[in-house]
């Protein structure tokens, strides 16, 4: 089952009734999404005027703390910010798309990231098709496919893509993975070195070591800051990688 929460006038404790519920009927897996509000629909016009309220930061972000506990309690385990499940019970799909895999999206506003080539040194691409259900059969029946957008991916942007969906798993980004996609530079050799990574292992936000890098159980809470803070050294990383070996080409 799929919850969404911190809805229009929602409370806590109207959470708290409802994920009740829900347990009654779900015993294998729930995703837990907080609304967003999307500009130009007529929800995001409603809270601009007035209309109604929906809850603020604090109160969702207990709402989803609420929801931690209660599932932990009832034996679900958060393998991902937003997912939690019996053991035995969770996503295969969406782990492999998590921790690196590719993989083809088909149906209208679907995403994949995948080489289209069966060469090892072929570039991924990140596709998206069509959003709307009718032009997307209509394109379909006319080209064969309903790919709206084609856009190559960089080693950068697919690194970037690794540390915002793997950091968000329980087990994190294993370090073979991180070396397979660097070209063998590890995790330890292009993070721990920073004061920021220092600071943030301190806290008890995150753990790294020779195997994986992964947010702990009170980091999953607030992985997204974790993930910017990443995300800045490695194109910092990756810059200074560049800049050196443009100098030693230069010199050579």
């Amino acid at each position: 089952m799929d919850l969404m929460f911190a809805r229009p006038r929602q409370t806590v404790k109207d959470w708290e009734v409802e994920l009740q519920q829900t347990l009654e009927v779900c015993d294998r897996h729930l995703s837990l999404y907080q609304l967003t509000l999307e500009r130009g629909t007529a929800l995001f016009n409603a809270v601009a005027q007035k209309l109604t309220t929906v809850p603020d930061g604090d109160t969702a972000a207990e709402m989803y703390c609420v929801a931690v506990q209660m599932l932990e309690s009832h034996g679900y385990l958060r393998y991902e910010v937003s997912n939690f499940a019996k053991p035995g019970a969770e996503s295969l799909h969406n782990l492999w798309c998590w921790h690196g895999g590719q993989y083809i999206g088909v149906g209208p506003g679907a995403h994949g990231r995948f080489a289209p080539r069966a060469a090892e040194s072929a570039r991924r691409e990140a596709r998206i098709q069509t959003l709307e259900p009718i032009p997307w059969m209509r394109e379909v029946e006319r080209c064969g496919h309903a790919t709206r957008k084609i856009t190559p991916l960089s080693d950068l942007d697919v690194l970037e893509e690794m540390l915002v969906t793997g950091l968000r798993t329980r087990t994190g980004i294993s370090n073979q993975t991180w070396c397979r996609l660097t070209g063998g530079t590890g995790l330890l050799e292009m993070f721990t070195a920073e004061e920021v990574v220092e600071r943030i292992v301190a806290s008890d936000l995150l753990h790294i070591d020779s195997s994986c890098m992964r947010a702990t159980t009170k980091g999953l809470t607030v992985v997204d800051s974790i993930v910017v803070e990443l995300i800045s050294m490695l194109q910092c990383y990756w810059q200074n990688r560049y800049t050196d070996a443009e100098t030693l080409d230069a010199k050579s």
